[in-house]
């Protein structure tokens, strides 16, 4: 026998041992459906990144189009997404109470006065500073536009709020009324100036400051608060690719699923300011254990906020950069056939801005330019995030909404009626594209579930055909059994001994929607709901 003969036979039996090895490979483990990440590995070396705005814009917005998408990382064998540094389940998996949506992170009790002020800067968008409160906890303060009081301190204290109840890492957010003999200055405290180099701050620096925010009647201001993240900042992360410093950050995070679902949840929200540079990795010790959380932050442009006016009502809408159809349809047109958004109606009410419901598409909603995890979703990815949004009552919105501290009850009304609106939109058009069959539970010898498109009343009430096969789980092949039709267990499933697998086909009869697969692991006398798989 030649030298290539046995170089050709040896590869050939390393291909058919990776094959048999891949085909004895279970598909479910003893832990399944995991609900937590284990224990992250300890962070060594992180080195801090910076992120340039401008090269992301004009890097992202060439992404008008995605290679073939792969599934979601970083999801469970039910395909929810499990606790993590990026993500812990809240209000979807366990219903907050009204106190604890409107607390949100940290600490309950608000910034105790007097202030001192530590830092500032002037120029650029909006002026702000840093400052302290009496317990010694830091703050970065940001004010509202003069002509538009409220409106960005209300959208970042709102979203954030929303966010951190579905899950995210957010900073703590406080609308405070402060008065200017409410403040004090450092003897560090150092100003930066657009264009200029840093210098210490006068106290005519802060009255500068504080004469470009909306006062009150009685002479008082309004800032929002945001308590400094503990931990040492190593920069924001990129919506796609890893942290080659971070050994727990082994998914893409374009695969992410709590990450290509923030298009559905910023949908919502209308935060189209979803840049790299608005999130932040922070390198935290706990259990002795240093690793790296993930944040999301600066929420002053989303609802009906651009930051320093009302959002360009375009936004939402369009990209910033146009694409290449919509720029060709404009010329073609002179110009002279408005876009859908140009018919938008807006509440006459300066707190609000521009943020409405009528014209808002789920499917067609954008951030200001192509974000690659969003362009990289899949219709799981849409219908996850959709049940983080229809997990929010009409009562939660007003809660949160509430937090804004909003003057005029006007707005409080017409910011609950618009986000409640949208989040309907947005449960009714991610529920029609795969059959929406969840919260699986065995009862009484009976495999039971909810319609989330029934149960929001998107639709009347359906019937329902189930398949029942009993799966291998190391082959991953099924053999047909018993019950075909009936949620009701088969008899082979209710006398099958403690480790078997079965696998349910629920069908929505006369519905052209694809059936969901259920895996049931039999244990002791109990099933197990270990896996679904969802087609479109």
């Amino acid at each position: 026998m030649g030298q290539t003969q046995q170089y050709f036979l040896i590869l050939l039996l390393v291909i058919t041992l990776l094959k048999s090895a891949a085909g004895e490979s279970p598909r479910f483990f003893a832990d399944d459906p995991i609900r937590a990440m284990p224990a992250p590995l300890p962070v060594k070396n992180p080195h801090p990144q910076d992120i340039n705005d401008s090269l992301d814009f004009f890097a992202d917005s060439w992404h008008w189009t995605q290679s073939r998408p792969r599934p979601a990382g970083a999801v469970n064998t039910l395909g929810e997404v499990p606790d993590s540094e990026w993500f812990t389940n809240r209000h979807a998996r366990r219903r907050l109470s009204r106190d604890e949506l409107q607390r949100g992170p940290g600490p309950s009790e608000a910034p105790v006065p007097p202030f001192t002020v530590t830092g500032g800067k002037s120029g650029g968008i909006m002026p702000g500073f840093r400052m302290k409160d009496s317990k010694g906890r830091s703050y970065f303060v940001k004010v509202d536009p003069l002509n538009y009081p409220e409106l960005a301190s209300a959208a970042d204290v709102i979203v954030s709020r929303f966010l951190y109840a579905i899950g995210y890492n957010t900073p703590k957010n406080e609308v405070v009324n402060v008065t200017l003999p409410g403040l004090r200055i450092s003897d560090t405290a150092k100003i930066t100036i657009l264009g200029e180099r840093p210098r210490k701050m006068t106290w005519g620096d802060v009255e500068q400051i504080v004469k470009q925010v909306p006062h009150y009647d009685d002479g008082s201001f309004r800032i929002l608060a945001s308590l400094a993240i503990g931990g040492e900042s190593i920069g924001p992360f990129q919506f796609e690719g890893t942290r080659s410093d971070d050994p727990n950050d082994i998914v893409p995070h374009e695969d992410r699923r709590d990450l290509r679902g923030l298009n559905v949840i910023y949908g919502w929200l209308n935060n189209t300011d979803a840049k790299a540079s608005n999130t932040l990795d922070v390198v935290v010790a706990e259990n002795g254990i240093r690793f790296v959380r993930h944040y999301l932050l600066d929420f002053g442009s989303a609802l009906g906020s651009d930051g320093d006016a009302p959002k360009d009502p375009r936004l939402g809408h369009e990209f910033m950069l146009s694409t290449p159809g919509n720029a060709l349809k404009r010329f073609v047109s002179l110009g002279l056939a408005p876009a859908r958004w140009e018919r938008a109606h807006f509440p006459d009410l300066p707190a609000v801005g521009n943020f409405e419901s009528h014209l808002f598409d789920p499917d067609q909603w954008k951030s200001d330019y192509p974000n690659p995890a969003f362009m990289s979703r899949m219709p799981d990815d849409d219908y996850w995030a959709a049940k983080q949004v229809m997990a929010f009552t009409d009562d939660d919105i007003r809660a949160i909404v509430e937090t804004a501290r909003y003057a005029d009850p006007r707005s409080s009304e017409y910011m609950i009626a618009t986000l409640a609106e949208r989040r309907n939109k947005i449960g009714k058009s991610y529920f029609s594209r795969i059959l929406p069959v969840d919260f699986f539970r065995v009862e009484n010898k009976e495999l039971l579930f909810d319609d989330l498109a029934v149960r929001y009343g998107f639709r009347n009430p359906r019937s329902y055909e189930v398949r029942w096969s009993k799966f291998d789980n190391v082959r991953q092949t099924h053999q047909a059994v018993s019950g075909w039709g009936s949620t009701h267990l088969p008899p082979e499933a209710i006398r099958a001994l403690s480790g078997a697998y079965f696998c349910a086909d629920i069908r929505a009869v006369g519905d052209p929607l694809k059936p969901v697969s259920v895996y049931l692991r039999k244990e002791d006398n109990a099933f197990r709901v270990v896996g679904v798989d969802r087609k479109w």
